[in-house]
């Protein structure tokens, strides 16, 4: 597995997640929001804590795909599968709300 277009790959998953949640509570509010852990931190530490967390969570499974990929290549494409399914689907339900409306 070519490991850096994989994790670009997650990242750009989840980027597209973070954005559109974005547009979606600018259009919509938090209340339209279906992740209550999302909800939950964003109540408690705003968009800021918000970012960082997303990008930690993108961080987290990079580093986990490079450390456990070279003894167990199946693993990492696991995490890789799972980050990025996560971050379409997300993003996907984001502009779901976002277009049709909340």
């Amino acid at each position: 597995m070519p490991l850096l277009p994989a994790i670009g790959f997650l990242a750009l998953a989840q980027f597209f997640d973070y954005v559109s949640f974005l547009m979606m509570t600018a259009r919509h509010g938090l209340a339209a929001e279906l992740n209550p852990l999302v909800v939950l931190m964003a109540q408690n530490v705003g968009l800021p804590g918000l970012t960082v967390a997303k990008a930690a969570a993108v961080v987290m499974a990079a580093a986990t795909m490079v450390i456990v990929g070279r003894r167990h290549p199946r693993v990492a494409v696991g995490v890789l599968f799972v980050g990025s399914v996560a971050g379409l689907v997300g993003g996907i339900s984001n502009v779901a709300t976002y277009s049709v409306g909340f």
